[in-house]
């Protein structure tokens, strides 16, 4: 199982700072400014800390600069829940 230290390590930053570099839009809310990696399947529950397949952009750190939400941290250690609307949903339909 993956440890929280993990997640400190040189190499794991460097990855995720490129990954955030290619996309920053929260895939929670929909807005840009996306400053954390949220791990779809949680990284507590035994999930590989730098499977990229399991990354997802999200607001965290700083909050959002468009809603002013704590993207990540409203949605704690579960996984996302299926039909919910983002603000990018609302524009489309």
């Amino acid at each position: 199982m993956a440890k929280r230290t993990d997640l400190t390590t040189y190499d794991y930053r460097k990855k995720r700072a490129r990954f955030l570099a290619e996309s920053d839009v929260c895939h929670l809310c929909g807005h840009a400014g996306a400053d954390v990696v949220d791990h779809v399947q949680p990284v507590a529950a035994g999930a590989d800390p730098e499977d990229t397949s399991n990354w997802l952009p999200a607001h965290g750190v700083k909050r959002c600069p468009t809603c002013g939400r704590n993207c990540n941290g409203a949605k704690g250690a579960k996984t996302r829940p299926t039909g919910l609307k983002t603000s990018r949903d609302w524009y489309t339909a």
